[in-house]
This record gives structure tokens, sequence and C-alpha cells, in this order.
């Protein structure tokens, strides 16, 4: 109850959040913005974005079957636009004259020639953006982050650091019909750590690692993840503890996931999994959903924006028992500039460990933590 109330209080404040007043911003600021939000979370190519006294002029390429008026409601929630015009390049051109011949051109440069090598039409290579957003409550995103976990009435473990590196990189991509396509690689290191002894010793460290195949249509996206975990034991821990049965705990899975963005607020994601070979004998199946909800107005020179968010999932191995997370906080961020998001959160989790090592353990936590996008 007091997770459920907390996230009631977290979805409260967002609504307050679009409510508030709007203020004046630079338009090249707001430009770009607008841009990050088109081509972030429509999925959409923009040719050009123009801001003029709280007017948006949008150009993208082909709005396949994404209607206007979701352009429209996704760039009328940020602080300075107050109006949107959306055109679509292929119809809205018209055919130049044409030109006499021209001299051949000149070799190109290095830098003007690698970027040839990127076209939205057809395969592109390190595309800037993934197609499928990490999940803001997964405990096993990949991702670099450092937090602080208090175990609520565990018999071994009371104040437990995390630390996690990694990244799911999209390596290349292309068009698929009216939407996209990618293909990229995911890793994560994942390491806990007892707060309460006198070097902080190492508890568990798992190894991520696998490609993933995810799609873009719209607000729809979907990612096929097929991953290798392994999971170790710390030094310090096995030195304290010389009676514990250590298993050498590997497995390979394949996972499902599909999200959807019905407003630019909200995201709601759904999935499964699958073990396909695990060491020792593990129950195969498992699955997972949330909900994300991200305030449609940023604070502070846009810059800060209240997020929240809860996952869902459980699986065969723990009959099915529920594993609950839940996390809510600001997000840091500047798309004009860059694509890194920087997140302060609080958390709460409760279900089956999910540091390899300890499965089997029942656990309760609250947290803080910073978390880094990249």
């Amino acid at each position: 109850m007091k997770l459920l109330r907390a996230l009631a209080a977290c979805a409260a404040a967002l609504i307050v959040c679009a409510g508030a007043a709007r203020a004046q911003h630079d338009e090249t600021f707001l430009a770009g913005y607008a841009t990050a939000v088109i081509e972030r979370d429509l999925g959409l190519t923009v040719i050009r974005v123009e801001v003029h006294e709280g007017v948006a002029h949008v150009v993208v390429k082909n709005l396949g079957e994404q209607p206007e008026d979701r352009i429209t409601a996704a760039l009328m929630r940020i602080e300075g636009i107050e109006r949107v015009e959306v055109v679509e390049a292929e119809t809205s051109e018209t055919p130049a004259a044409p030109t006499p011949p021209a001299a051949p051109p000149e070799p190109p440069e290095p830098e003007k020639a690698a970027a040839t090598v990127t076209k939205r039409d057809g395969f592109e290579l390190l595309p800037r953006d993934e197609l499928f957003g990490p999940l803001i409550a997964d405990p096993r995103e990949p991702h670099f982050s450092a937090s602080y976990n208090w175990y609520l009435n565990d018999p071994d473990l009371g104040h437990v650091g995390g630390a996690t590196f990694g990244e799911t990189f999209p390596l290349l991509g292309g068009a698929l019909g009216s939407g996209r396509w990618e293909l990229g690689f995911l890793g994560g290191v994942f390491s806990i750590f007892d707060l309460d002894a006198p070097s902080y010793d190492l508890l568990n460290t798992d190894f991520w690692v696998g490609p993933t195949l995810s799609a873009r249509r719209g607000g729809l996206s979907t990612t096929l993840r097929l991953y290798h975990q392994s999971s170790h034991l710390g030094d310090e821990f096995l030195l304290r503890n010389s009676d514990v049965d250590r298993l050498n705990l590997s497995y390979e899975g394949v996972d499902w996931l599909v999200s959807g963005d019905p407003w630019p607020w909200l995201r709601l994601y759904a999935g499964g999994g699958v073990l396909i070979h695990s060491s020792p004998d593990l129950q195969p199946l498992s699955a997972q959903g949330g909900v994300e909800l991200k305030s449609p107005v940023a604070f502070i020179d846009n810059a800060v924006r209240p997020i929240a968010a809860f996952d869902y999932s459980s699986r065969e191995e723990n009959h099915w028992r529920e594993e609950l997370s839940g996390a809510a906080g600001i997000q840091l961020e500047n798309p004009a500039l860059s694509k890194m998001r920087v997140q302060i959160l609080g958390t709460y989790y409760k279900g089956n460990s999910r540091n390899g090592q300890f499965f089997l353990d029942r656990i309760e936590s609250i947290g803080v933590g910073v978390h880094f996008h990249f």
C-alpha cells in the first residue's frame, strides 16, 4: 500500500506539473528540444524545426501513418511553444528547376565522406539513439549508476551499496516501412557491497552481455534480446563465509518486450523471456511489465523533469512470486545539446533478489541512487 500511495502521489505531481505556467525560452533551444522530442519519442526524421514567437514550424521527411496531431500534442507540452505547424517534406516541397551540369566534385574530406555512410532511407551505421528506450525501474537495465539500499528486516544484510556499469549500444539501423529497425549490443556489470563491513565487502557481481534487435514505428517499439549472464561471489564474502555453498550460476536466455507511448508523458511495456540454457538447471519462463510517467513540463530552463516508474516481473523458477520495483525522482536533461540523461531516484524493491548468487533470497529494500543514460 505504501508503494501504491507513493506512485499515486507521483502521478498527482505530474498532473500538477502539466498545468504549470509556460515561460519564455530561447527559440534556438526550443527548436533543438522539439527536434529531440520528435525523433526520440515519435521515431520520425526531422528535416527542419523553426520556432518564432511561440510558433513551431516543423518539417518532417515522411509522416507515414503518424498523425500530425500527435506531433502537435507532444510539442504543445513544451514550455514556450504555443502553436505547431506540421509539414511533410515529400508533399510540400516543389521540384527545383533543372540546372546545367556542374564540374565533377572534388574528393570529399574525411569528415564528409564519413557522413555519407549514414542515410535515413538506407542503412545507418552507429545510430544516435536507441529505438527501444531504457526501462527506468528495471533493476537489470544496463546503465551506469551508484546507489544506496537499506534492506528491511533482513537477517544478514542492512546497508548495501550498488554499482552498475553498462549500456545498450545501437550499431546498425535502417528503414522498416514507415518505421526503423536497429541492431545493437548490450553489456552490463551489476555489483553489490556490504556497507556494514569494515572494508565494504564485495558480495556479488553479475555480468550480462548479448546482441539486441529493436524496431520502432511511431509510438510503438519492441526489442528482442539474446543474452548471457554469469554470477560471481566476492572474495571478501567468501573469506568470511567459508561454509557457503557457492553455485556456478550462469545462463543464456531470450527476452522480448513491447513498449507503447500513447502520450509523450506515458509509457507502457510488457513481455516475457525464456532461458535456453542454464547451470544449474533452472525453470525457464519469466514475465515482465511496467509503466513510466514523465512530466510533460520541465523546469529550471527545461533542465529538470519529474519522473516515476513501476516494474513488475515474475519467474517460473521462483514459483511466479511477484518482484515489484518502483522509482520516482527527477531527470536532468539538455536535449538541444546532448542525449545524456541523469536521473536522481528514490527506489523501492520487494521480491526475490536479482543478484545471481542470492536469487533464492526474498528481500525488501528502499534506496536512493544516481543513474546515467548516454
